[in-house]
């Protein structure tokens, strides 16, 4: 026969020693407060650290340096030469021995230029150069001699190359292309959002699944207590007991998944959040703040039809692909004429046995030059540009077909998006009806339980079909949420929604 007040002696001093041990384990584990995060903050969060969107701005960045380098075609240039040189020969003419009286020559040089060059936004360029020369030779009748030129020489296309769209399209081109790249940038935003806001809804279903099952295993401890009351008074058979008991095993079954699935689900969204700060192990809960509306809204399908086919971005970036295709058509069939060019030049000199006496000539004017005429050259065959203009249409044509595939795709989703609206609402409602049923169905079976009317397998089934009920209401909500979300998506609405307006060259929010 066991000694049962030694027994208890042996665990309460079982229980002193080892308190202080749960105590702090406890206390540690309270030391973790969860972390309030609301929806909004959420997206801001994600916005900010997410590695795809870094990359994209990125994209767009490089973007606009290839916009820097189609202006920079235009950047006068100035250019400097700076020479000297100096040639000593042998003399190989009796005239020249003859006046010198040496068979060596020598003669030494230098020069400046000194010019600007421009391109003509219109085609062609211009080129305006000073140079300035100094000489001395053995046989130089004004030694030394200084030379000095300013010219001016251009060079207009007339055909092949000529007009501000040629010249400029690829400046026009690659501005296209930036504008492009921040439109993607827009498309990227409302994806992550997207993921980040069903990745939120489903942890608040999570949590609220987890309060359901804690309430199942609390009704079926509560049956199993009275249950053993009931079987000491005499009032059940033992085997209700045994009945109670695999009830409330299969409820902690449920409650520990659940608790998993709130620990997976936490762990997604912290991926999607990439906080910088946040531990490895162990990290603080995350505790969503929002609250799912139930109310039924109510939706146009043309106008949403309307707004998307508007403020979609992929409408935009076909829209100013197409731009970019048609302009290209027309810089590739430019390159089928032959080239035909207008040249100049003019200019004036002057020559002395010094500075001065060479810039009194220039300013006269009286000693100048000019040069005009056209140059004129054609490939024969002209395959190359045969084919590019070829190339160019075939992009056209693919460029239209894509919009118009994506213009069928945004259709169907702005269709399918309302009709999961409408779906999850009508699933809120029917699961509302289900539910209230089941509480009324319980309600009664507690009844006839206390009566001892029915079993307590029949209570844990009644027990069991509310908690699905509830389940699924809770699901429903949270599914509604998730699709009014993506609806914004669908008809390009979802960065208004959350106030992130437009997107600046870098990408960044403003």
């Amino acid at each position: 026969m066991p000694n049962f007040p030694s027994r208890i002696v042996v665990m309460l001093s079982f229980a002193l020693l080892f308190s202080p041990f749960f105590q702090t384990a406890s206390l540690e584990a309270a030391e973790i407060p969860p972390r309030p995060l609301s929806l909004a903050e959420a997206v801001g969060i994600a916005l900010e650290n997410n590695v795809d969107l870094r990359v994209e701005r990125e994209n767009i960045r490089l973007q606009e340096s290839a916009v820097l380098f189609e202006r920079g075609q235009f950047d006068p240039i100035l250019h400097l030469d700076a020479r000297a040189d100096k040639t000593v020969r042998e003399s190989t003419s009796v005239i020249e021995t003859g006046f010198i009286r040496t068979d060596q020559l020598e003669q030494e040089n230098q020069r400046l230029s000194l010019g600007l060059n421009h391109r003509f936004g219109w085609g062609g360029d211009y080129d305006v150069t000073f140079s300035q020369a100094r000489s001395s030779a053995t046989l130089q009748q004004i030694n030394p001699t200084f030379r000095g030129e300013p010219v001016l020489t251009f060079t207009q296309p007339l055909l092949r190359g000529f007009g501000r769209e040629i010249t400029q399209g690829p400046l026009r081109i690659a501005r296209t292309q930036l504008q492009i790249s921040q439109s993607v940038f827009r498309s990227q935003l409302m994806a992550i959002i997207l993921e980040i806001s069903d990745v939120y809804w489903d942890l608040i279903f999570q949590r609220e699944n987890l309060k359901v099952q804690q309430q199942l295993l609390l009704a079926a401890e509560q049956l199993l207590e009275l249950n053993r009351n009931k079987v000491q008074l005499g009032l059940l058979a033992p085997i209700e007991i045994l009945v109670a008991e695999a009830g409330v095993a299969s409820r902690v079954e449920g409650v520990v998944v659940a608790e998993k699935a709130i620990q997976d689900t936490e762990d997604l969204l912290r991926r999607l959040l990439n906080l910088p700060e946040q531990p490895i192990s162990d990290p603080p809960p995350l505790l969503p703040t929002e609250t799912p509306t139930d109310t039924r809204k109510e939706f146009e399908e043309s106008a949403l039809l309307a707004t998307a086919l508007r403020e979609r971005p992929e409408i935009a970036q076909h829209q100013m692909e197409l731009r970019n295709r048609a302009l290209s058509i027309r810089i590739a069939e430019n390159q089928l004429y032959p080239s035909f060019d207008l040249v100049g030049s003019v200019g004036l000199n002057g020559i002395g046995g010094s500075y001065d006496a060479e810039l009194d000539q220039i300013e006269s004017g009286d000693f100048y030059h000019w040069e005009a005429g056209v140059v004129l050259s054609f490939p024969l065959g002209n395959r190359s540009a045969r084919a590019n203009v070829q190339r160019a249409k075939s992009e056209w044509n693919q460029a239209a077909l894509f919009k118009e595939r994506t213009v069928q795709q945004i259709t169907l989703e702005t269709k399918e998006g309302l009709r999961r609206v409408e779906t999850d609402y009508r699933r809120i409602e029917s699961n509302r009806r289900a539910r209230i049923l089941a509480e009324r169905q319980l309600s009664a079976g507690n009844e006839r339980a206390a009566l001892g009317l029915i079993s307590s397998h029949d209570l844990l089934e009644f027990q069991t079909e509310l908690a699905d009920a509830r389940g699924r209401e809770i699901r429903a909500i949270t599914d509604y949420n998730k699709a009014l979300i993506n609806l914004d998506r669908v008809t390009g609405l979802l960065l208004e929604r959350f106030n992130i307006e437009t997107v600046s060259a870098a990408g960044e929010k403003r």
